[in-house]
């Protein structure tokens, strides 16, 4: 079992970091599944555990510390 949670977290991160690269750091400046090479059905998992978070028109952006 934490062999599973431990590839989650690193899947998780490894995403979080491609949001951050593609400049993806804030509500102002979040991408869309298309432009960040990443499948909407694996971003809506990500904003479920809270990793990152989704603005209303569908972009997606890895929130501060502060705002989480």
């Amino acid at each position: 079992m934490s062999e599973v949670l431990a590839g989650y977290t690193i899947w998780a991160w490894r995403m979080k970091w491609k949001l951050r690269c593609a400049g993806a750091n804030s509500k102002e400046t979040a991408k869309k599944p298309e432009e960040l090479h990443i499948s909407h059905e694996a971003l809506e998992k990500l904003e479920k555990w809270k990793v990152i978070k989704k603005t209303e028109d569908g972009r997606y952006y890895v929130p501060c510390k502060e705002e989480k």
